[in-house]
């Protein structure tokens, strides 16, 4: 059964927000997403599009996407990309759908002149021996976050 990996279109939004409805339901299980197809379509294929993603297909069937977008490692002086998203269907795990998404990004980030790619993983997901495997680096930096009344008592501060 062969693998397919293919740029996404608008046409995928729907799709895309299926996925991404399957991963945080991986990782909060019961919990609505906080977004829709109709958002991911103006936020990925609008004038400025925020983000890419591809699209893994086996025999013309959907399996699993990988979303990302160019970043800067300010301390290089080089653009670099991020992942921001991995999903494979449960019943298409260890297959090499996931390996293929991501090869397929690094070729992405090498032909465009990317130092490197990185991603966020949270403290204790199986997912890390998966990145370790295909070669990514565990840098053991906390991912922090600033946001809601947090974002908003910063920003509203005269120091």
């Amino acid at each position: 059964m062969s693998l397919v990996i293919r740029p996404a279109v608008s046409s995928d939004a729907e799709m895309i927000f299926s996925f991404v409805s399957g991963l945080i339901d991986d990782h909060l299980p019961g919990q609505t997403p906080w977004t829709s197809a109709e958002r991911i379509e103006a936020d990925g294929f609008g004038p400025d599009p925020l983000f890419e993603a591809l699209i893994a297909e086996r025999e013309g069937k959907p399996v699993g996407f990988v979303s990302f977008f160019r970043g800067y490692a300010g301390w290089r002086g080089k653009p670099m990309g991020i992942v921001h998203a991995l999903y494979v269907m449960p019943e298409e795990r260890r297959t090499g759908a996931a390996k293929a998404l991501m090869a397929a990004a690094a070729r992405i980030a090498l032909d465009r002149g990317w130092l490197r790619v990185e991603l966020f993983v949270e403290e204790g997901r199986s997912a890390i021996h998966f990145y370790e495997a295909i070669g990514m680096s565990d840098l053991h930096h906390r991912h922090m976050r600033l946001e809601g009344e947090a974002l908003i008592r910063l920003a509203n501060n005269t120091l």
